[in-house]
């Protein structure tokens, strides 16, 4: 028998290396949990490693939320359910709000919490508000807030629905026919990567439209071709999680290698760099990294565009606004928050083999930071697995001085620098090898 108020927390996952740590983390700060049960839907970067090293029990099947729900908490012996996304974190006043639910609650009670994203920008406030609203107005929790039931509620329900999308609305609606809705005091915060990736307005209106046809009797299974799926990962050390960012451009002629077109045309000048970018991401494929691919400009059509482009077996997603430094910085605090060490590449490298960033991983388990000369004083890698503001602000972006500037920066810091081979990063026609003007 299981004692009152005891709790299990079901995570459903698939390829979520970088942001399970940071959940587990936080979970070790509920005192009510008596089991974590990762249900995996066939993760391939390590996933399932990261979640039993967390002393989480693992169970595995087929992708899909609404199953992989199911059947975890088929196997969850508490007395309550809790289930939360993978890329949830959890935040302030979220435990002790939990904690207190579970010490006064009624077994027909069923609770979320506030829901925060981890973005910054209007875009993703508007979204926050707009759900206060459905949440006021139609009783309808997003399942990035996560959901905590009784066992007894969660079996006379009959659980969640085996959908591939609408899980959450399903269950809810099974819920709110039988139990009490009480929303918790503390918030989660959800990751924005694929309102981030798709934009923010367009995705919030995508999912709008979705859940309008679906309350019009459309089947969820005909609605899950419309819902983008995530984008694979590639695999990853379960002991080290490292990421490598590309920063790459929309091959636009006109708006890429604008000193090189100066030379070779527009067009001659994007193809280059498209070759560029197909080699990159090729050197990289086999590494034991998590690769993501951080797009300007940061548009919806500019994301689609470079995922034509790059193929569909790396992440995507927007950069920041503001100048290079800060768009650097901001990505590399993003990333961080799911690794332990990151390393920025351009797309435009020549002769960048996989064994340059294994040497700056490994640079990295010695060293505050590393860096990629290039001929031209700048650099083409900057890594490091804590951010360093300091290496990214009044830094004069595209002259001969970046290097120079920012190994200042870390010598008055006091930080450990790693010096890699030097390379080439293509902005003038001098910088292109004859093979490839060839080509």
């Amino acid at each position: 028998m299981t004692e009152p108020g005891t709790l299990s927390v079901v995570i459903p996952t698939l390829n979520e290396a970088s942001t399970l740590p940071g959940l587990l983390d936080d979970l070790e700060t509920l005192s009510s949990v008596d089991r974590i049960i990762v249900s995996d839907g066939g993760s391939s970067d390590g996933t399932r490693d990261i979640a039993r090293a967390g002393g989480a029990t693992v169970v595995s099947g087929p992708p899909g939320r609404g199953a992989q729900l199911r059947a975890g908490a088929a196997v969850a012996p508490g007395a309550w359910l809790a289930f939360l996304h993978a890329d949830t974190r959890l935040g302030d006043g979220a435990a002790g709000a939990l904690d207190r639910f579970l010490r006064s609650a009624e077994p027909d009670d069923f609770a979320h919490f506030r829901l925060r994203f981890d973005r910054h920008g209007l875009g993703y406030r508007l979204i926050e508000f707009g759900q206060r609203a459905r949440e006021r107005l139609f009783d309808m929790p997003y399942g990035d807030q996560g959901l905590v039931v009784s066992r007894a509620l969660y079996d006379q329900i009959g659980g969640f629905p085996d959908w591939p999308i609408m899980e959450d609305v399903g269950v809810v609606d099974r819920l709110s026919r039988r139990g009490r809705r009480i929303v918790l005091g503390g918030t989660v915060i959800t990751s924005g990567r694929r309102y981030r990736r798709e934009g923010p307005v367009r995705a919030w209106i995508r999912n709008i439209l979705l859940i309008v046809a679906f309350r019009l009797g459309a089947d969820p299974v005909a609605l899950a071709s419309r819902y983008p799926p995530e984008r694979p990962t590639r695999p990853t050390d379960a002991t080290r999680r490292q990421t490598v960012i590309i920063f790459a451009k929309a091959p636009v002629p006109g708006r890429v290698k604008t000193r090189l077109a100066a030379d070779l045309g527009p067009t001659r000048a994007t193809e280059i760099y498209r070759e560029l970018g197909h080699r990159t991401v090729e050197a990289l494929r086999p590494g034991p990294w998590v690769t993501t691919v951080h797009v300007d400009p940061p548009d919806a059509d500019s994301i689609d565009a470079v995922t034509t482009w790059l193929g569909p077996d790396v992440l995507y997603q927007g950069q920041a606004s503001g100048d290079l430094g800060k768009r650097m910085r901001t990505a590399i605090d993003d990333e961080l928050r799911g690794a332990d060490a990151v390393c920025i590449v351009g797309a435009d490298v020549l002769e960048l083999e996989e064994s340059v960033l294994r040497q700056g991983f490994e640079a990295l388990e010695t060293h505050d930071v590393v860096i990629g000369p290039a001929p031209d004083g700048g650099y083409y890698l900057i890594g490091m697995s804590r951010v360093r503001p300091e290496l990214f602000e009044a830094i004069p972006w595209s002259t001969p001085r970046v290097l120079e500037l920012t190994l200042q920066r870390t010598e008055a810091a006091g930080l450990s620098v790693s010096i890699l081979e030097p390379r080439t990063d293509v902005d003038t026609i001098d910088d292109v090898p004859a093979a490839l003007l060839e080509a």
